[in-house]
C-alpha cells in the first residue's frame, strides 16, 4: 500500500481499520492449530483457533484445510493449510491469517437476532411482485473483512426465491450488530447450456445391466432414490415434486423436447459424477446425497444449483433438456466449490466458479466416454455448434480467453473462458493429461482458492496444488502464461512460457489536460488510457460524466490503471464515475475508461481547491438499512448527501444508484 498519497472514491467512504491479514508462516499458530477441543459455547473459546474444514492424502502426507476462528465464530475466506508430514519444519502452514480483529468488532455477541436478520434481507427482494415466493432461510454468523479489510460481526444469509418462473438464491451479508445490508449477490449458480445426453442431437443412450454404459440404482421399491442419487420429478412445477417411481426393470417415463428420458439421466449421469470424485479425488462432490430435480418450470432452458440441490428445465426452442451429462457435472461441481472454496458467484471468483464446473464435465467426459472434445454444450443446443469453446473461448462471439479483455461486470460466463482455455494448455502439456488436471484444479478449490480470489492467486493455488501432487508445475506456469497470468512459485524444467501468438500492440496513452473534458466512444470491453502528467497541489478528481451506455474508471498514480492493478476504481451502474486523489503534487496520475456495454462519455480531470470546507449533513437524517424513504427524501450516509428518487424499504444509496441520486459530499 502506498502510504504516501490519499485515494478517495465517490461515492465510498473508508473508516479507521486495524484487523491485520498476514501470512501464516510468519506466526507461531502451533498452539491454536492444535487446540481441537470441544467448547460449551463461543464465548469461551480462544480469540485465535482453527478447525478442519477438508482433508486430502498425498502418499505419507497429509494436506489439512482448517478454517480460521475468532472466539468460536468462523473469519470468512481465511484458512490455513497444514501438511501433517512436515510438522517442526518450515513451511508446514501455508496462507493467510486475520489478527487484531477483536479492535475492529469488539465483542462477537450480535445486537440482531438470525429471524431479524432474515427478515432484513428477505425485506429487500421483489417488494410487490406477485407471483414472489421464498423459501426457507440459512443464516450463519462469521466475522467478514469489507473492502476496507476492517473486519464486521456479521449473518451471511441466503435463500431461494421465485419470481414469475425465475430462481434466484439472494446471498446477502447483514452488519450483525447494526442491522445493515453490507453486501449482496445472486449465489444461484446458473449454466446457460448444458451438453451430450440422450436426446435427438447426441443420440439415444441406452442405460441397462447388459448394456455398454451399464445401469442405475434404484431402491427396493423401484423409487430412483440411491444411497448417493435421488431424483424428484417436479411435473413441470416450480416447488414440490416427488421421487421419481416406476414398474421396474425400465423407465421409458417421459420423452420431451426431444429428449428421451431425462430422469434417466440424471439418475444415471449424477451416479457417473459422484463416483468420478471418489475413484479420482477419493471424496464425495458433496456432503450431502445428490438430488436432482427434473422437469422444472414451464419452457425453463437452464439449469442451476442453489446450495441443496441441482434443477433441470425442459429446455426451449433452443435448447434441448438440461439433463445431459455434462451439465450435471456442471452443477453438481458447483456444489463441490460451495462446500470447498466457496468461490463467489460474482467478478474473478465467479468466473473461476464457473470454469471449474466446466472443467470438472471435460473431467466426466474423460471418466465416462475416455475422451473429450474441448466443447461445453456441444449437444443441448438445437441450433448451435456448441455453447462455450475450451480451445478458442472467443468463438462463440461473447467469451474471453485472456485477462486483457476482462472488465468489471463482466458475466461470469463469458469470464470462465479464461480458465478453461488454461485447463486445455495444462491437460495438453506433456506429461499431464484431463485428470492430473483435473485433480490439480480441484486440490486448489479444496485447499487454495477462497471465496474472492483473483485471477492471480487462483494460479497460485493451482500451482501448489500441482506440487502437493508431485505433478511438474512448470506446465502450470506455461498454461496460465497463455491467458496472460503468470503464477507465482511454479518454476518449472520445461522452458519459458510460450510467447501469446497474437501479441497485442501497447495501447496508446492520450494526455488529460486539467478542466477540458474529452469525449470517448466504443464498444463493450474496449478502453481508452489517459495520463494527467506532473500532478498540481491539492485534491485531483478523474471522471465521467453524461452520454449513454455503461462504463467503468480505474486509476493509478505512476503507472498505467488496469482492471487488475489500480489505486482506485469506481465501477457505478451508467456512466457517472469518480475517483479522487490528495498528495500526490509533481506526479503523473493514469486513468483507464473501459466499456461495460457499448458507450459514449466525457471524461474530466479537475481540480478540487474550494478551501475551507463545511458540512452540508448537519441535522441531516442518517440512512438506515430497515427505514422507509419516500422519493425526494434526502439523507446523509458515510460522509456524504444522497437524494431518493423513489420509494424505497432500506435500499442501500452506494449500490443502488437507480434508487438514490447522489448529491454531493458532506463536506462543500
Amino acid at each position: 500500500m502506498r502510504k504516501t498519497l490519499l485515494a478517495l472514491t465517490l461515492p465510498l467512504a473508508i473508516p479507521a481499520q486495524a484487523a491485520n491479514v498476514v501470512d501464516a508462516s510468519s506466526l507461531d499458530l502451533s498452539a491454536a492449530l492444535n487446540d481441537d477441543q470441544p467448547r460449551a459455547m463461543v464465548g469461551s473459546s480462544p480469540a485465535l483457533s482453527f478447525r478442519e474444514k477438508s482433508r486430502l492424502q498425498v502418499g505419507n502426507k497429509a494436506l489439512v484445510r482448517k478454517q480460521q476462528l475468532h472466539h468460536g465464530v468462523p473469519v470468512y475466506g481465511y484458512s490455513v493449510v497444514e501438511n501433517t508430514a512436515a510438522r517442526g519444519f518450515a513451511p508446514s502452514v501455508k496462507g493467510d491469517v486475520v489478527t487484531d480483529i477483536e479492535q475492529d468488532i469488539g465483542g462477537t455477541l450480535p445486537m440482531i437476532n438470525q429471524q431479524q436478520a432474515i427478515a432484513i434481507a428477505q425485506g429487500q427482494t421483489h417488494q410487490g411482485s406477485q407471483h414472489f415466493h421464498q423459501d426457507d432461510a440459512n443464516t450463519e454468523l462469521l466475522v467478514w473483512l469489507d473492502k476496507q479489510q476492517t473486519a464486521r460481526l456479521v449473518y451471511k444469509v441466503d435463500y431461494l426465491a421465485s419470481d414469475d418462473g425465475h430462481p434466484s438464491r439472494p446471498i446477502k451479508i447483514i452488519d450483525a450488530k447494526s442491522g445493515d445490508i453490507l453486501d449482496s449477490w445472486d449465489g444461484i449458480a446458473h449454466l446457460e447450456a448444458g451438453g451430450p445426453g440422450g436426446n435427438q442431437k447426441s443420440g439415444r443412450f441406452n442405460f441397462g445391466p447388459s448394456t455398454q454404459l451399464g445401469g442405475f440404482q434404484v431402491n427396493s421399491r423401484c423409487q430412483m432414490d440411491s444411497p448417493d442419487v435421488k431424483t424428484i420429478n417436479m411435473n413441470n412445477r416450480e416447488w414440490g415434486g416427488e421421487v421419481h417411481q416406476f414398474n421396474c426393470p425400465q423407465n421409458t417415463y417421459r420423452q420431451v423436447n426431444g429428449a428421451y428420458a431425462p430422469m434417466n439421466d440424471a439418475q444415471f449421469f449424477g451416479q457417473k459424477v459422484f463416483d468420478m470424485y471418489q475413484d479420482w479425488l477419493g471424496i464425495r462432490p458433496i456432503r450431502q446425497k445428490l438430488t436432482m430435480r427434473v422437469h422444472y418450470g414451464q419452457g425453463y432452458g437452464n439449469a442451476f444449483w442453489d446450495g441443496r440441490q441441482m434443477t433441470f428445465g425442459d429446455g426451449n426452442r433452443s435448447m434441448y433438456p438440461l439433463t445431459t451429462w455434462d451439465v450435471i457435472a456442471h452443477e453438481v461441481s458447483h456444489g463441490f466449490t460451495e462446500q470447498n472454496s466457496g468461490l463467489e458467484y460474482r467478478g474473478m471468483s465467479g468466473g473461476m466458479n464457473e470454469s471449474f464446473s466446466d472443467v470438472a464435465a471435460a473431467a466426466l467426459g474423460q471418466y465416462v466416454f475416455g475422451e473429450f472434445n474441448w466443447k461445453m454444450g456441444e449437444d443441448v443446443m438445437k441450433h448451435s455448434e456448441a455453447m462455450r469453446y475450451f480451445i478458442n473461448p472467443s468463438k462463440d462471439g461473447r467469451s474471453i480467453g485472456h485477462v486483457d479483455r476482462y472488465y468489471q461486470g463482466i458475466d461470469v460466463h463469458l469470464s470462465s473462458g479464461i480458465y478453461n482455455k488454461a485447463f486445455y494448455h495444462l491437460a495438453t502439456s506433456d506429461q499431464w493429461n484431463i485428470k492430473k488436471a483435473f485433480k490439480a484444479f480441484a486440490t486448489a478449490n479444496q485447499l487454495y482458492w477462497r471465496p474472492n480470489s483473483s485471477f492471480q492467486q487462483g494460479a497460485n493455488g493451482v500451482c501448489e496444488a500441482a506440487k502437493d501432487l508431485n505433478y511438474p508445475a512448470g506446465a502450470v506456469s506455461q498454461a496460465f502464461a497463455e491467458v496472460g497470468i503468470q503464477p507465482q512459485g511454479c518454476q518449472g524444467t520445461e522452458g519459458n512460457p510460450k510467447p501469446d501468438p497474437e501479441p497485442q500492440p501497447e495501447p496508446e496513452i492520450l494526455p488529460l489536460t486539467l478542466d477540458q473534458p474529452v469525449q470517448i466512444q466504443g464498444r463493450a470491453g474496449a478502453g481508452y488510457q489517459f495520463v494527467v502528467k506532473n500532478a498540481p497541489r491539492g485534491t485531483v478528481w478523474l471522471q465521467t460524466y453524461r452520454g449513454h451506455g455503461e462504463v467503468d474508471l480505474y486509476a493509478a498514480v505512476g503507472r498505467p490503471a488496469t482492471v487488475n492493478d489500480n489505486d482506485c476504481a469506481s465501477t457505478n451502474a451508467g456512466n457517472e464515475e469518480y475517483c479522487g486523489f490528495s498528495q500526490i503534487q509533481g506526479m503523473d496520475l493514469y486513468v483507464t475508461v473501459v466499456g461495460a456495454r457499448d458507450y459514449a462519455t466525457n471524461v474530466l480531470a479537475r481540480l478540487d481547491d474550494r478551501g475551507v470546507e463545511t458540512n452540508r449533513c448537519t441535522n441531516m437524517p442518517t440512512w438506515g438499512g430497515y427505514n422507509y424513504y419516500p422519493a425526494g427524501v434526502t439523507v446523509q450516509y458515510q460522509g456524504h448527501l444522497f437524494q431518493a428518487t423513489q420509494d424505497n424499504w432500506g435500499i442501500d444509496p452506494f449500490t443502488n444508484q437507480w434508487v438514490w441520486q447522489y448529491q454531493g459530499s458532506c463536506q462543500s
